[in-house]
């Protein structure tokens, strides 16, 4: 069975440097010259629809497939447009106008009365399924929150004293990183940890070797994950508070996660969407035929299935946000943003181990900026701060002064009127 040890370098006395971290997988003699076999992260290549500072409009989204539905609903559009040909043959042809025997009605009124219950069905769909869509983003957006915490409680709150303090502080900082991975593959039905993005993360816990699967009944990976952290932060009463507040908190939203993708539209409502919209939409031709539109009727009932096929589409392809489909949240670009905020924390300096020296700020990687200059401007602002300050106590007590001097006058004058 393989054993995963992480190993620190010990601190050197008389040196102001921080000593360096450093992850070591030590295996078995039987395993060593066997690679861990991570299974390729499913990614897909995304044109992201970018929000912009300025209004301008984006002519370019006219012309994108990538994200459109059109190659989804094209096929049964041209199957529609070939119905809809058919029906004014046998209404226009003299040799096989049997329909214009059938006096179909010249109105449009049963078009307006399908039509706005068909919209309203759409409607309802659409909305349903974007409300899950938008839930799914906001959950995201309190996971990414919730670590952010724990990364800063962890990192600074529980400081190492040991070496093995050292190595714990490093795997619960990995864990964190795990968690918002192994979320994201259990929403893709991914039980497995042994992905590029996962398991490297894991490698220090025993318990996820190559038998982790083999109980009947083995607990989801974000729940263990929590587990494996709370019992860290057990040790560090410091932080334990809100650290188990930002634990309840990534509970909370996995239990929306699982909510969320294991609750479907009702069978029922979606089928009947289908069945009446498939009804509705081989009956339009019949009602446009008899009227002035004439031929025209072939393309504007393409037309017509072409938006509300496709508004059925899209809320089929967003009801389920967490997938691979091009429109499903971009949830590997927000785990990989998780992931670098997490090691630029722990790439930061302890303040404890030099009281002396600030942080210094991510910002450090610009080449001109450095950290003299930071201090510097950072004296020169508590330098005029104190003098902005020092000013208002002069003036305030200035103002006192006055006031007790004219209230004094005040006084003296009434005793002086009421004497005579």
């Amino acid at each position: 069975m393989t054993t995963i040890t992480l190993q620190s370098p010990s601190f050197s006395d008389g040196t102001k440097e921080e000593p360096k971290v450093m992850v070591v997988a030590s295996v078995d003699s039987s395993l060593a010259a066997k690679e861990p076999e991570w299974l390729e992260n499913k990614r897909k290549p995304r044109m992201k629809h970018h929000i912009s500072n300025v209004n301008k409009e984006h002519w370019n989204d006219l012309f994108r497939m990538s994200h459109a539905v059109l190659p989804k609903v094209f096929l049964p559009s041209v199957g529609q447009a070939i119905w809809s040909t058919l029906v004014c043959i046998f209404y226009y042809v003299p040799q096989v106008n049997f329909l214009k025997n059938l006096g179909l009605p010249n109105s449009t009124l049963l078009i307006t009365l399908l039509g706005t219950a068909m919209g309203l069905l759409l409607v309802f769909r659409v909305n349903n399924s974007y409300d899950r869509y938008w839930e799914g983003r906001k959950v995201w957006s309190i996971v990414h929150f919730q670590l952010r915490n724990l990364g800063r409680f962890v990192w600074i709150y529980c400081t190492p004293k040991t070496d093995e303090d050292a190595k714990q502080q490093v795997g619960a900082m990995h864990l964190l990183i795990a968690f918002a991975s192994s979320v994201k593959h259990a929403l893709r039905r991914e039980p497995s940890h042994r992905y590029e993005d996962l398991g490297p993360h894991l490698q220090h816990i025993p318990d996820f070797g190559r038998n982790v699967y083999a109980s009947q009944a083995p607990l989801p990976i974000p729940l263990e994950i929590t587990l494996h952290l709370q019992k860290y932060l057990n040790q560090y009463s410091a932080c334990l508070g809100p650290a188990t507040a930002c634990l309840n908190g990534l509970a909370d939203a996995l239990t929306i996660f699982q909510r969320i993708r294991s609750t479907p539209i009702p069978a029922a409502y979606a089928i009947h969407l289908k069945q009446t919209l498939f009804v509705y939409l081989l009956s339009l031709p019949f009602q446009l035929v008899a009227s002035p539109l004439g031929w025209w009727t072939i393309p504007v009932t393409f037309l017509s299935c072409i938006v509300m096929l496709g508004i059925e589409v899209i809320g089929t392809e967003i009801e389920n946000p967490f997938g691979l489909d091009p429109n499903d949240l971009p949830m590997d670009e927000y785990c990989d943003h998780i992931e670098r905020e997490i090691m630029q924390i722990m790439s930061l300096e302890d303040p404890e181990r030099d009281s002396k020296h600030w942080i210094p700020p991510f910002s450090l990687s610009v080449p001109h900026v450095n950290v003299k200059e930071l201090r510097g401007a950072t004296g020169e602002a508590v330098k005029v701060a104190k003098a902005r300050e020092g000013k208002f106590i002069h003036r305030t007590s200035a103002l006192l002064l006055h006031t007790k001097d004219m209230v004094a006058r005040i006084s003296g004058a009434d005793e002086l009127h009421h004497s005579k």
